[in-house]
């Protein structure tokens, strides 16, 4: 998983790539412009961010760029949540994403948000982490961003459900966030009442039904 590397990682990566392409390079090709104590700090800092690859000891070659920034444009966030190890649950529209088996999608490459509840002991742990992956993150309440970011929802204790191994509100909640946001949400509401019984007092278009029998 590609991330974002600091910008004199970057300086070197292009003086690199434009003098090596996807051939291998020595690490003290760097030495010439750099100290001893930045090469092994540049390199480290490339390599972890997956921009470099390491051939063999004091030997890498570089990614292509068309390979990072293809890797940096995918969707990172589910893979970073599993590899937290702190409990979360996913809330809102990230939760009918998952109840309607992602039949119902509500992000794009430009914008991707992801709605989390979490434990309000774990909110500044969260914070950072994902600040650490370059992925914005937000508190209660989103603001203007590009590409994928994270809105957090303290709470004291989370319960959930899991529908396909994922962590999510209780499907009842889920159904009455849909009715309550029933002008953008009419689709969800049908799949869950199709396919999951839920009773609910809006009225859903015929049409719509007729769309949601064809994925249930």
């Amino acid at each position: 998983m590609t991330e974002p590397a600091p910008t004199y990682a970057q300086q070197a990566y292009a003086i690199l790539y434009n003098r090596f392409a996807d051939e291998p390079f020595d690490s003290n090709y760097l030495a010439w412009f750099l100290s001893k104590s930045m090469v092994k700090k540049t390199l480290h800092m490339l390599e972890k961010k997956k921009w470099v690859k390491r051939v063999k000891k004091g030997s890498y070659v570089c990614v292509s760029p068309n390979e990072i920034f293809k890797s940096m444009a995918r969707f990172r966030v589910p893979e970073l949540l599993n590899e937290a190890r702190m409990t979360y649950t996913f809330t809102g529209a990230s939760a009918v994403e998952v109840w309607t088996d992602y039949s119902y999608i509500q992000r794009g490459w430009e914008h991707s948000p992801y709605f989390v509840k979490v434990q309000r002991r774990d909110t500044a742990l969260w914070t950072e982490y994902f600040r650490k992956h370059k992925v914005n993150v937000f508190v209660k309440e989103a603001k203007p961003a590009m590409g994928e970011f994270v809105v957090l929802y303290p709470e004291e204790r989370l319960e959930f459900e899991v529908h396909n191994g994922q962590p999510v509100d209780k499907l009842d909640e889920v159904a009455r966030f849909c009715e309550k946001n029933i002008e953008a949400f009419e689709y969800p509401l049908g799949y869950l009442k199709k396919k999951f019984g839920i009773k609910t007092g809006e009225r859903i278009d015929e049409r719509v039904l007729k769309e949601v029998a064809k994925v249930v």
